[in-house]
């Protein structure tokens, strides 16, 4: 509705458009014409150069004797022939190829009949060559070859001037339509956009009075009727709107309500849920001490006094019970990180990373490794989440060696636009791709307790830990060249509340 005053005026601008179109056309084949009779034209005057080339030649090694005369009539009579196939392939009528022929053949008989009887009789003596030559014969067929061409100029020179007169009217023509198609169009689609701009603003000022009734409340209010089809249709969608939103707010209210009570319930459990694994973790270590202490008893006391396979049973269990022993102390890290209080302090990061290496001296030292500690900064942040971290990253760098090679482990930082990142970089046995994610997981291992010891939650410790300080945890890595992980650390402590 909008758009269809608009129509008479984009019509006339399609109409001039495809005039222009079509002008330009014709006037791309008048160009045509004229380069072509430009190109055919210079070829008739490079026949009429070559014929003289050929003659002069000729009659040089006629009057000398000298046989470097005749390179330019031979030169010159290959030139003349690669132009007449040329010409011959541009020729537009008929009578242009005949007269193309009889020249082709006139220059031919000349050099049969004059020139190269001429030019043998010159290699025996110069007086029956004058004599020859004095008859006139050549001249005379070359003349007729001038005359011929000299038409054929002429007669090519009238089509490059009506071909470019052709040109000329075409773009006057073109010219006038284009200006006064242009003029009249705008003319046109002026007039018609002040007329639509009247209608659309006296529309859209009733439409926004009846919007801002119903957004005051007034849902009881109707938009008045509309001369736009497109305007009254959206009317109409502010009439549907006001009659659903009350109905809409009062689901709203409930559903607003019904989520709140949701999550209260979800926080509520996620915090017995927490509470039942710290419990439950706690507790289970008086009796899981009891069975280790009892199980060392029996391994001292009645060792080698019992069959191979009682000893064995002694060592599965006392084994399982240090595992079952690992597993529950993580667990219970686990759920200490997930409900630290997020106090902040000033912590030097590189003092903690020092600290944290020497708690470390033993496993360094039983493995041959090195731990170089790069310039760390000092952070706003909790420093019990902080060595939980680190300890994990740098225990974890040193524990997943390659076989035959001491760790070498390195601790350097990098500030970023609002955050700092700590690289803990190792040439250990390095991650597979598709394990970067799966590695953050409670109790995810990627090999058997037999290669390497671990509860497997240590990096989900670090993750919760990175989280809780309002930081990120990733990783690069490449298997069999090592690991970096990524610790990123706001500039700034993250907002303090309930721990998640």
């Amino acid at each position: 509705m909008l758009l269809r005053p608009f129509a008479l005026p984009f019509a006339l601008l399609l109409g001039v458009g495809g005039l222009v179109a079509y002008g330009v056309n014709q006037n791309d084949e008048a160009l045509h014409q004229v380069l072509d009779a430009q190109t055919r034209l210079q070829l008739i005057t490079d026949l009429a150069q070559q014929v003289s080339t050929i003659e002069n030649g000729q009659r040089g090694f006629v009057i000398t004797g000298q046989d470097d005369f005749l390179q330019p009539y031979e030169d010159g009579k290959l030139a003349f022939q690669a132009d007449v196939f040329a010409l011959h392939d541009l020729s537009v009528t008929p009578q242009q190829r005949s007269n193309l022929g009889r020249v082709q053949a006139i220059v031919a008989r000349w050099d049969e009949e004059s020139a190269q009887p001429e030019i043998r009789v010159r290699r025996d003596s110069l007086e029956r060559a004058a004599a020859r030559v004095s008859n006139g014969v050549g001249r005379t067929l070359l003349n007729d070859a001038r005359a011929v061409l000299d038409v054929m100029a002429t007669n090519e020179t009238m089509r490059l001037n009506t071909a470019a007169d052709q040109s000329r009217t075409l773009l006057s023509r073109v010219r006038w339509v284009s200006v006064g198609g242009l003029l009249l169009s705008i003319a046109l689609l002026i007039l018609t956009a002040y007329r639509v701009t009247r209608t659309v603003s006296r529309t859209v000022l009733n439409l926004n009075g009846a919007a801002q009734a119903i957004a005051q409340g007034d849902y009881a209010r109707r938009t008045p009727p509309m001369p736009v089809r497109e305007f009254a249709q959206l009317g109409a969608q502010f009439d549907a709107m006001a009659g659903a939103v009350q109905e809409r707010e009062g689901q709203l209210r409930a559903t607003a309500e019904a989520l709140q009570a949701s999550n209260t319930h979800l926080e509520r459990s996620n915090r017995e849920l927490e509470q039942f694994a710290y419990v439950a973790s706690h507790d289970l270590q008086e009796p899981l001490r009891t069975i280790g202490s009892y199980t060392e008893l029996l391994a001292r006391r009645y060792q080698g006094q019992l069959d191979d396979r009682a000893d064995q049973y002694i060592a599965f269990t006392t084994s399982a019970t240090l595992r079952m022993k690992t597993l529950i102390q993580d667990l219970l890290a686990y759920s200490r990180v997930r409900k630290a209080p997020r106090t902040t302090q000033d912590v030097n990061l590189q003092g903690l990373a020092r600290d944290i290496v020497t708690d470390l001296s033993v496993q360094i030292e039983g493995s041959g490794a090195q731990v170089d500690i790069g310039p760390l900064p000092t952070l706003r942040s909790n420093p019990d989440l902080l060595r939980h971290a680190l300890q994990n990253l740098i225990g974890n760098a040193l524990k997943f060696q390659r076989p035959g090679v001491p760790p070498l482990v390195r601790v350097s930082a990098e500030r970023e636009a609002q955050r700092w990142v700590i690289h803990v970089q190792d040439n250990g046995i390095g991650i597979a791709p598709e394990y970067h994610e799966r590695i953050f997981g409670v109790f995810q291992r990627l090999h058997g307790m037999d290669e390497y010891t671990g509860s497997g939650i240590g990096l989900a410790v670090t993750r919760s830990a990175a989280e809780q300080l309002g930081g990120d945890l990733w990783l690069d890595s490449t298997p069999g060249q090592g690991s970096t992980f990524h610790l990123a650390l706001p500039l700034t402590p993250a907002p303090t509340g309930d721990p998640l």
